[in-house]
Order: C-alpha cells, then structure tokens, then sequence
C-alpha cells in the first residue's frame, strides 16, 4: 500500500551517465547545447557492398578506470558502462544506508548482444570447447542487476525491467515504488544498452527502422524533422541514485521525480498507436500520480527518435495533452543516437538538468519541423525556460509507455 508519507517526491542525489556525447553528466549538456551529432558509419566486412549504416559510439568511455584487468576480460560491454555510470552516481552521494535497505533497478533491452554474438560465432566456428563457461551468467537479462548488486553490496531488492525503449524509465519508476513502499531507503535505478553488432544492427535495418542519412550523418538522427527517415542507434548507460524526500533534508540533490506512469498501446508489436492514445493515457496519469495539471509542464524532453510514424504518434499525443499551449519540446536522439534501455534514464537526467539550469538543449540535425507535427520544438539553439516541472517520456516496441514527471529540487 502506498501511504500518502510515500507520495512524497523522491530525491534524486546523484546521476552518473556513458554516452557518445559524453561520459559525465557536464561532457553530455556540452554537447546537447551545442546540437552536436555523434553519428558515424558502422564499419563491418559482412555488410554486404553497397549495404551501411550509422550509430552512435561512445570512443571515448574508458572502462579500465572503473574496472580491474580481470573484469575487463570478463565483462562486456553493457556490463562495463553499467559499472561506471553506477559508480559515477553513487559517487556523489555523502552516505548510503544499510546493505540491506539499498535497492538496485536496471532497465535493459539486450544486454549481452556482444556476448551473444560472440560466442555463438565461437560455437559455431571452433565447437563447445571455444565457449566462455561465463556465457550463461552473462547473457542472463538479470545479469546487469546482479552485477550491480555485488559491485556496490546492495542486499535489498535486485530488479530487472525489460520494457524495449522505455525500459531505463520505467526502471527509474520501480524505483521511486520501491520507496514509496517502503521497500528500501536507497535506490540505484537506470538503464544500459550497447547493440552495436552486426546481427542487432542487421535486424534493425530489415525492420526498415534505421535512417540511410549515410552520406551525411549529421543529418541522420533528426527527431521531428519533415525528412527523417529513421533512428540511429547509439550505446550507453545512465543511473541516478534515489531516496525519499524526508530522508535526502540538508544533502545535496539534482532534482526530484514528482510523478510516474506506465501504459500499454496493446496496438503492435513495433508500431505506436497512430492516435497517440496509449502515450497519452500515460502523460495523463504520471502528471495525476504527480498532482499536476499540464498547464504547470515548462518544459517536454521526448522519446523523439526520429522515425515518421513514433514521432508523428507521440506528437500527437501531445497535442491532445497541452492543446494549443504546449512547452518547448526537445529530444536528446539527435546528439546520441537511441540508446534502446539507456535512452529515457539518459534523458531523465538530461531533464534534470534543463530544469536546473533554466535551458531547454536543440534537437540536433532539425532543420524544418515535419508540416504534420504542431509542436513547439526547440532547435538552432537552446531556449531559456522557467525551472519547474518536466515531462520525460520514453516508449517502445510493444507499445510499452513510461512516463515521468520530474522537478527542480525541494530542500
């Protein structure tokens, strides 16, 4: 049961993030502001010729600063970025409470796509004894979680969501429920995602879902724009450490989240809903559970991933929200690429920021906003905006929706 003590906004005391954009929180709102794409050509020799297409790399994470040598030979990649954007947060936390009243959510779509890839083709080329005997624990959905738990010594609740795009969200919504419930004081809660192989990609491109920009990738990944084509995909990992609003008094925070909510399209298993019903049934209900009406939103970071039919279907849904006085809408997609599970921890973060600094960042590589989309959506340059309440949302294949509502910080 949640008591009306629990529905106090939850602080949010640190946030650690791994992109192509930036591996710290200050590297990403450079780049953010500046509208800077990160996209480039993905080079692999069983693309067939003539055949490309583009992500988003993060070149310079450095794992070998968070991990010792023999986990770097033992963990992959999303395992990696995990590690260091958990440790980045929970490095700006001054305490922590008990083992056993910490808490871990993770929010992955998959995981272990470069461990898969690699010892399947090892299984196939050199037989069973080729294998990694680590490739079952590895590979396991709950592999981030558990590793996660270990690394930092959180016996409390160690979960799992899996919710395709909006997993990082709704990660961080588990999270804010597991204090309002009174299942734990401290949560880490994010998302990760690195699917820069060859076989995620080639699946990719058959769903017709990625931009062929290849020739300009700057102008690849272009939320909102009336000529994007399709999403770039990116990697990366984001984390914030939550804890309830009477228990953060007097300690230093970024923000709070006021409110959450998460909804079904039940529609298709890749395309939205073309009315934006299921998304706005979501917004409708994460600004209830927050007390808000959408006349208090300043400001809306969205999923934005620069496919005709989801941006035209989320846009949609928010017109309907707001009406004819809808806030400066952003998209973080244009500078990082989509990060599937890490992209609405990302840009909850992201969010975040905008709120404390009173700056709303430019969708990269917009040049003319789609004639079918009425949105007042920010580009050339960021937009000044009062600090208040913000909307983050994120959705996914399945018509998986994840809303939340976040806020300056409450001292």
């Amino acid at each position: 049961m949640v008591t009306e003590q629990h529905r106090s906004a939850v602080a949010v005391l640190g946030a650690g993030v791994k992109t192509a954009a930036g591996n710290t929180t200050e590297e990403l709102w450079e780049a953010l502001t500046e509208g800077r794409s990160t996209a480039e050509v993905f080079e692999d020799d069983r693309l067939p010729e003539g055949v490309s297409t583009l992500v988003c790399r993060d070149h310079d994470f450095d794992a070998g600063a968070y991990l010792t040598p023999v986990e770097l030979r033992r963990l992959n990649r999303s395992q990696a970025l995990a590690v260091a954007a958990s440790q980045d947060a929970l490095d700006q936390c001054q305490e922590l409470p008990a083992p056993e009243r910490r808490a871990v959510v993770c929010g992955v779509g998959f995981p272990a796509a470069t461990t898969y890839e690699e010892q399947l083709t090892n299984l196939l080329t050199g037989g069973l004894r080729s294998m990694s005997p680590l490739t079952i624990p590895t590979i396991m959905p709950s592999s981030v979680s558990s590793l996660l738990s270990l690394r930092h010594d959180f016996r409390g609740p160690s979960v799992t969501v899996s919710a395709a795009c909006a997993s990082g969200a709704a990660a961080i919504a588990h999270g804010v429920d597991l204090l309002r419930t009174d299942a734990a004081d401290l949560v880490l809660a994010g998302g990760v995602d690195s699917l820069l192989t060859f076989s995620v990609l080639a699946g990719f491109m058959k769903l017709d879902a990625m931009s062929r920009h290849v020739d300009r990738p700057d102008l690849a990944s272009r939320p909102f724009d009336e000529n994007r084509d399709g999403f770039v995909m990116g990697e990366g990992a984001a984390f914030v450490v939550l804890a309830r609003g009477e228990d953060a008094i007097g300690r230093p925070r970024l923000g709070t989240v006021l409110g959450h909510a998460s909804t079904s399209d039940a529609y298709h298993l890749v395309a939205p809903a073309p009315d934006g019903e299921g998304a706005l049934r979501c917004m409708r209900l994460a600004l209830a559970d927050a007390d808000l009406v959408p006349g208090e939103i300043m400001h809306v970071n969205a999923h934005g991933t620069s496919t005709v039919l989801n941006d035209r279907a989320e846009a949609e849904a928010l017109s309907r929200l707001f009406g004819m006085a809808c806030p400066p809408v952003t998209s973080v997609k244009g500078t990082t690429g989509h990060m599937i599970a890490a992209s609405g921890a990302v840009e909850a973060v992201v969010t975040l920021m905008s709120i404390e600094r009173e700056l709303v960042p430019p969708v990269a590589g917009l040049r003319a906003v789609d004639p079918a989309i009425h949105l007042d959506v920010v580009q050339d340059a960021p937009r000044q905006v009062p600090s208040g309440p913000a909307l983050s949302s994120s959705f996914g294949f399945g018509g998986a929706n994840s809303v939340l509502v976040l806020g300056p910080p409450q001292r």
